[in-house]
């Protein structure tokens, strides 16, 4: 039996009514109106994958008021995140968006969308029973002694000033998994992705002729669209065929920039395989990747810990959590981080802000690229030491970073300008803010860092691996760090991007991909770029095509005539990360992009409702087996 034959079978077998389940555990912080469930099912079938990991998951938002009886769907938006993003990142758009189909019409009743984004197989390895032990305790102390070490908090030498978390400590129960055991994911490549999205989407009910899923992507998730789109499935037919629209947010649209892989760069890709295969390069990323120290299992435990700390920590209150730590390299601004003691806001914003200290150059720089504009830190320098700068020479960057890199600071700030007994908060951006150039606020970064719902369908799974032996995986309390992020995932999204025609059978890798086959579907696109008119369109076989950008909103004439938007209607404002996270707090104020009224929300919801047809029949909870956890 199917999975969406399972799951329609599971609702009409429900005979008796049933006590409604609690759901408040679950709301959206801020949208009281949208749900979130936690939700596992079978996925592709990976080779060497242990069955109770062959998994596919995903954050479930839909309407609150519909309880355990959701309504036929106008749409399902299927969500992919991008590099080293999860489900979290989405978690304010999505609900934006549920939000706002709910005040729409459809046909005399108000319009229901919900949106589904996949998580990472590697967050699916996460260990998260301590988790769920510190929401129900309401004490975050118990994840930190748990995956940390209850000696990890070191006493401060400042008087008055709680002491700062470091590493994990030998008293830390939780420990890594390791390379060894872990070797299947060697072959959790991009057809095992879109496996997972086939039985996501296959719990999706329509009639013929309906038209009601549309896939988005995010970043590198934006390049999957393309991809997946352009994937011949099991039936023969291209999978653009069965989706009502492609989403691309500040990733893509691309139909490839080579015609076709030659035998050397078949025999590369496939040589880079073996060595994931056979132990000579690690499988998961770790702290030597490109996001360095904060990458890795222990990095993504820690930032774990500190997101069940967002969930119930005053924003006000002190900080724990350092803003430096163990292994980063020394750039303009480390010791100033190492010396400023900040909120718990404050700390949420310099962690993720693309430039926390305007000018300064403080923020690591991949996230200069890849974070959010939230505002800034309430810093001015000790008078009399606004000339003593950090000379640090700026650490290197990858090459297409460093093109793009701004100017050096004129003048990092260091630690001599640092109050040690003054703790720094932050100015808001957003709607209502302080800072009007940044389109997200720090207080929704710790929000979604910190929300896990409570209600799941995930159940604890015995595995035994190779090198550290048994262990029990309980991965049902969403955890906004990928733990064990795939190489090959990451390898395959390039390679397999890079092609107009991807054709490949061979040493277990099966591939048919055609992106001319991207025709006749409407295509919606918001990025940071600066392109005039609809030339950045990529597929000649799309006519539907609506582009937002720094310059505007750029429409082709068949777009318009479906969602006619104003063209003064720009990203101007927006970082990488705020396409999936700016704030909405103020939609009624000033036009879509700017500070407190999303550019992306506020357009791409009438994008979706006005090109969907008729409706879709999605599980109900009972179904896929959802409880409340705690």
């Amino acid at each position: 039996m199917s999975l969406k034959a399972l799951a329609l079978a599971g609702s009409l077998a429900i005979a008796t009514p049933a006590l409604a389940a609690d759901y408040s555990k679950s709301l959206v912080p801020g949208y009281s109106d949208v749900t979130a469930e936690y939700i596992q099912i079978p996925g592709y079938a990976a080779p060497s994958t242990p069955k109770g990991l062959n998994t596919a998951t995903f954050l479930r938002l839909r309407a609150a008021a519909d309880g355990d009886a959701p309504k036929a769907a106008n749409a399902v938006i299927v969500g992919l995140p991008g590099f080293s993003s999860t489900p979290a990142h989405w978690l304010f758009l999505a609900s934006q968006l549920v939000h706002k189909a709910q005040a729409r019409d459809c046909e005399g009743k108000p319009c229901r969308v919900e949106v589904w984004v996949l998580q990472r197989r590697g967050a699916n390895l996460a260990e998260t029973t301590a988790l769920t032990a510190a929401r129900k305790a309401r004490d975050p102390k118990v994840a930190l002694d748990y995956y940390l070490g209850p000696d990890a908090q070191r006493p401060s030498t400042i008087q008055g000033a709680p002491g700062q978390v470091g590493t994990a400590t030998e008293m830390a129960k939780w420990k890594a998994l390791t390379p060894n055991d872990l070797s299947f994911m060697a072959d959790w490549d991009f057809q095992t992705y879109a496996g997972d999205v086939d039985q996501i989407i296959g719990l999706i009910s329509q009639k013929t002729g309906n038209r009601n899923i549309f896939l988005a992507g995010h970043s590198q998730g934006g390049g999957f669209v393309s991809n997946y789109a352009a994937r011949q499935q099991a039936d023969g037919k291209r999978a653009v065929s069965k989706l009502a629209g492609l989403v691309f947010l500040d990733g893509g649209p691309s139909a490839g920039n080579q015609p076709a892989p030659t035998a050397a760069d078949l025999d590369g890709y496939f040589a880079h395989v073996k060595d994931l295969r056979t132990g000579k390069v690690p499988v998961y990323t770790d702290a030597s990747g490109l996001l360095g120290a904060v990458a890795g299992p222990n990095a993504a435990v820690s930032q774990s810990v500190t997101g069940i700390y967002y969930a119930f920590v005053d924003p006000k209150a002190e900080s724990i959590f350092p803003l430096r730590v163990q292994g980063m390299p020394d750039m303009p601004g480390s010791g100033f981080l190492k010396a400023i003691r900040t909120t718990w806001l404050a700390r949420a914003g310099t962690s993720f802000d693309t430039d926390p200290v305007p000018g300064g150059g403080v923020q690591m720089p991949v996230l200069q690229f890849l974070g959010q504009g939230m505002g800034y830190l309430d810093f001015k320098p000790v008078p009399g030491t606004e000339d003593k700068c950090d000379l640090t020479p700026p650490a290197p960057m990858a090459g297409p970073m460093r093109a793009m890199a701004p100017p050096p600071p004129k003048c990092a700030p260091s630690a001599a300008m640092v109050d040690p007994n003054k703790v720094y908060d932050w100015v808001e951006g957003g709607g209502n803010g302080g800072s009007s150039i940044d389109g997200g606020k720090a207080k929704l970064w710790m929000e979604s860092q910190g929300f896990a719902p409570a209600r799941s369908n995930i159940r604890p799974v015995k595995v035994v691996f190779s090198q550290s032996g048994e262990r029990v995986i309980d991965a049902s309390d969403m955890v906004a760090s990928n733990w064990y992020a795939s190489e090959r995932w990451d390898y395959d999204a390039n390679f397999v991007g890079r092609y107009k025609v991807l054709k490949v059978d061979r040493d277990g890798v099966k591939l048919d991909l055609d992106k001319s086959a991207i025709a006749n579907v409407p295509v919606y696109v918001a990025r940071q770029g600066f392109t005039q008119g609809t030339g950045g369109n990529p597929f000649p076989g799309v006519s539907d095509y609506t582009e937002i950008n720094k310059t505007g909103t750029w429409q082709t004439e068949a777009a318009r005539a479906v969602t006619p938007f104003d063209p003064k209607i720009n990203v101007a404002i927006l970082r990488h990360t705020d396409f999936v996270s700016a704030d909405d707090s103020t939609p009624d104020k000033g036009r879509p992009g700017d500070a407190g009224n999303s550019a992306v929300a506020n357009t791409l919801i009438d994008w979706v409702l006005k090109r969907s047809k008729g409706v879709a029949t999605t599980p109900t909870p009972r179904a896929l087996g959802v409880v409340t956890r705690y």
